[in-house]
């Protein structure tokens, strides 16, 4: 390009810096608003990488029923490629805090290279009874104050920690925990609210219940290298932990052969009658009750070895379970014998936060998928550029006959599209990867720990970004050169011979066409005659409009679930957990205190079970009331249409919606659940009820003692609090019974889960901005252009003598017709895009509404409207400056 043409160029860009800036400005917002979606789920990877790195992240989790030893453990540490490998403990404790309020804790020793954790205030544990607790605990004791461990937990979880007091000394996040999940439990009230760190000496116990092992690698975390590491190293592992355990085995059998020949020495021993026997054999190994025969990898080893020296028969031992009245166990014990040499190798992906962070990450990757505005912004671009060299098509003319070549003259205009191209995608990028991703983290925050989030550069992504604007506006360019310079120079010179008008549809209506005024007809024709513009107008308004939908829909699945829960489907105003309740026989004391504070309660059977299906285990909450009779006034069984669902008879239950769209469990079908003790129920699913928070079963006593073979030990209820009341006041003074272990207030839950989802508001802000954006461009670029093109028409309809504001309504008229026509299709495709998008968005425990309110379309509309109103202002101004003399003069 010489140097003649290099200043045409630049003087071009000057004098229409309008549609320059258009360009750059919608090339800017496409690659922005794609780039910076796109790259969010690489960002959010990259910290949580980062995070897990920095605090080293366990690769294998080694678990078996009889324990590690330190033996184990340096055998472990022996293996290839072993950066890492500690012994941990890890147990449910139920604690009271120093105004009685009682947590169940997953308690773990505090290791040294493995699982760090990351103090958010405080110091970490020094003494022995010590500890740091989890940040996120609703209801944090402060720092110095005490918990301790309560009268309730089992006997071996009280031998097993050294003091029985701990005194609270930093608050924490762990990397074991990144996401708000604990966990569930089988006791207290059967969840765990959090956390407790403590030195690894505060367990008083040489058998570590767990080993950490992190390998000497440092992949990409979800990364196909790092799984294929992986997935290599798992048949040696399992090989080394069958072998440690087996070497374990064998020592406990010594032990026991030892102690069963001495025993069988023993002349008065043996004349005791079997079952005698059998009883005092149990009970000299201090094993005398059936829990802790049950619950004691001992038992089932010495059992074993005796079983085969004869001191103990299976007969024995099924005649001692019947002496307690329970009947046929002797394949049960088979089974828990079984279930002790048993061991586990596993992997990252059984950590609840580590498998749902890579789920939820990638959901904003399938949404950056969905929305069309890079394809709208390219489709605007090339609209612009070949509307520009067709304009210009004389003064290319007037270039070729000056005898410059066409690469030259090429390469003027696609100078022009390609630097507008080039520094629109250049700041897109930058500014998108940096806003984008740090929205949606701050919003995600909601479910997992703080993390500073890290900026990731990808420098793919810029490239096929740079690609796709560049062929968007250089390609489109040089084809409509291409396309002109085929002609020859005095061709060119002369102007196109205007399209041959045709007739419009109305026109065949003849009693409706003649009623139209004169300006209609013309801004009638005018629409359909230029198909391309139709087109592009309507395509780009629609999208624009179909994403505003999209945004306000969002907010509007999102915003209210938790009203719905709480005042629609969970109508009850709080919920209470109790313990030493036999049957549906509450303590005396709560028994009085409900009656004293509570309008009706309805006692149910609250519990964690897992939901089996498709070759998974899905936790759920199962609820058992005492009587369906009364549910009507604590919940509100109805589908998602409004109809109400009939409560389950025997053998049915009924399910929240959530799970029937997840799992696809439909009416009819028969669904499993097991408990921690691998007891099995299986029921008909006689109706799905509509429900946001949790995931719920509910099913009738009967059916529960019907499965089970026993009545049903009801430990919750649901509350009705009187009008007058306090809630907080009666939850207070509930709560101060011994007997109550929580009590959960609907209203405040409904508030706290309201304000977490505010933060969605940020996201939808981004996606509605985005929208208005693109539609006030996309407006203000092809008005632009229909006037540049159009300039001697409207020259000459001013000479006229048509006044400032007619000739406003000539030109704009066909705008507010074209808006209106891309807002009718944009109304279709915002639904459609809306139920895309909410079906990508699958959050664990919480379930939207997919629904838009008519408010939002209503924004929709008026927000598309205003933007062609704001363009049709700024465009009077450039019909103002027409002048007509030049204007009409310009073909010369």
């Amino acid at each position: 390009m010489n140097s003649m043409i290099k200043l045409t160029t630049l003087r071009e860009i000057k004098e229409t810096f309008g549609r320059f800036f258009a360009i750059f400005a919608i090339i800017s917002l496409g690659v922005g608003f794609f780039s910076g979606v796109r790259s969010t789920t690489p960002a959010m990877a990259l910290t949580f990488d980062g995070f897990l790195r920095e605090h080293q992240l366990f690769d294998y989790r080694l678990i078996s029923k009889l324990g590690w030893t330190d033996d184990d453990l340096e055998a472990f540490r022996a293996m290839p490629d072993v950066r890492y490998a500690e012994g941990s403990y890890s147990y449910d404790v139920i604690y009271t805090t120093t105004d009685h309020q009682e947590l169940v804790l997953k308690t773990h020793a505090l290791l040294e290279h493995i699982n760090g954790i990351e103090l958010t205030e405080g110091r970490l544990p020094e003494a022995l009874n010590e500890c740091v607790l989890d940040a996120r605990i609703k209801e944090l004791p402060e720092l110095g104050s005490k918990i301790y461990v309560a009268e309730n937990n089992y006997d071996d979880t009280k031998l097993v920690l050294s003091y029985t007091e701990l005194t609270v000394v930093g608050y924490a996040n762990a990397s074991y925990y990144i996401n708000f999940e604990r966990g569930t439990t089988s006791i207290g009230n059967g969840s765990v609210a959090g956390f407790v760190y403590v030195l690894p000496d505060s367990f008083d116990s040489d058998i570590y219940t767990e080993v950490f092992v992190k390998f000497d690698e440092d992949y990409k975390i979800y990364s196909k290298d790092y799984k294929h590491y992986i997935s290599s190293k798992e048949k040696a592992w399992e090989d080394a932990i069958r072998l440690q355990a087996d070497k374990r085995y064998d020592v406990l059998f010594d032990d026991a052969l030892a102690e069963i020949k001495s025993m069988a020495e023993d002349s008065a021993f043996a004349s005791i009658p079997q079952l005698s026997r059998a009883e005092e054999l149990m009970d000299t190994w201090g094993m005398g009750s059936i829990s802790d025969i049950l619950g004691m990898s001992e038992i089932v080893t010495m059992y074993r070895y005796a079983e085969d020296l004869g001191v103990v028969t299976r007969e024995d031992v099924v005649a001692l379970f019947s002496s307690y009245g329970m009947q046929d166990l002797g394949e049960l014990f088979e089974q828990i014998i079984d279930y002790y040499p048993e061991v586990y190798l596993l992997g990252r992906g059984t950590n609840v936060g580590y498998a749902c962070f890579e789920g939820d990450s990638e959901i904003v990757a399938q949404v950056a998928r969905v929305f069309p505005i890079f394809f709208i912004a390219a489709l605007v671009c090339m609209t612009t550029m070949s509307r520009m060299v067709e304009e210009q098509r004389t003064q290319i003319g007037v270039l070729k006959a000056l005898g410059y070549s066409e690469a030259a003259i090429m390469g003027k205009y696609m100078f022009y599209s390609g630097s507008a191209a080039l520094l629109g995608c250049v700041f897109g990028y930058l500014v998108g990867t940096n806003l984008f991703p740090r929205v949606i983290w701050f919003t995600y925050q909601l479910m997992y720990i703080h993390m500073p989030m890290r900026y990731a550069f990808d420098l793919k992504l810029m490239i096929t970004a740079i690609l796709v604007a560049l062929i968007c506006s250089i390609g489109t360019t040089w084809i409509s050169c291409h396309i002109e310079l085929e002609e020859s120079a005095a061709e060119l010179m002369r102007p196109k011979a205007p399209k041959i008008g045709k007739r419009v549809l109305l026109e065949r209506i003849p009693w409706l066409w003649r009623r139209l005024k004169f300006l209609y007809k013309v801004s009638i024709r005018n629409i359909f005659r230029y198909k391309r513009r139709l087109f592009m107008m309507v395509l780009g308004i629609s999208g624009c409009t179909a994403l505003l939908i999209t945004g306000f829909g969002l907010n509007d699945s999102v915003a209210d679930f938790a009203e719905m829960q709480y005042e629609e489907i969970q109508i009850a105003d709080a919920s209470l957990v109790y313990n030493d309740g036999v049957g549906d026989v509450i303590p005396d004391s709560l028994a009085e205190k409900l009656d004293e504070h509570t309008e009706t309660y309805l006692l149910i059977h609250e519990a964690s079970w897992d939901l089996s299906v498709k070759n998974t285990m899905k936790n759920i909450n199962l609820i058992v009331p005492h009587s369906f009779d009364q549910i009507g006034l604590y919940m509100d069984f109805h589908t998602e249409a409004g109809e109400a669902v009939a409560c389950p008879g025997l053998g049915e239950a009924i399910i929240g919606n959530s799970l029937s769209k997840r799992y696809n469990i439909k009416v009819g079908d028969t669904i499993t659940l097991y408990d921690d003790s691998m007891r099995e129920l299986n029921v008909r699913v006689s109706g799905i009820f509509e429900n946001h928070v949790y995931n719920y079963i509910f099913m009738s006593s009967d059916t529960l003692e019907a499965q089970l073979g026993e009545p049903v030990n009801y430990n919750a209820a649901y509350l009705n609090i009187s009008s007058d009341a306090d809630i907080y006041q009666v939850s207070a003074a509930l709560m101060s019974d011994p007997n109550v272990t929580n009590v959960t207030v609907f209203a405040e839950l409904k508030n706290r889960l309201s304000s977490m989802m505010n933060s969605l508001n940020y996201v939808v802000l981004l996606v509605i901005l985005s929208a208005a954006g693109l539609a006030f461009i996309v407006i203000y670029n092809l008005t632009n252009i229909n006037i540049t093109e159009r300039i001697r028409e409207i020259a000459t309809i001013k000479v006229l003598g048509f006044f400032r504001n007619e000739t406003s309504a000539y030109v704009l008229r066909e705008n507010l017709v074209l808006t209106s026509l891309g807002i009718a299709v944009g109304l279709f495709l915002g639904v459609l895009l809306h139920r895309f998008v909410m079906a990508q968005i699958v959050v664990d425990l919480v379930s939207f509404r997919v629904h838009i309110k008519p408010i939002s379309f209503l924004y929709s509309i008026v927000l598309s409207f205003a933007f062609n109103f704001l363009v049709n202002i700024a465009m009077n101004k450039k019909l103002d400056k027409i002048n007509m003399a030049e204007s009409l003069k310009s073909i010369e």
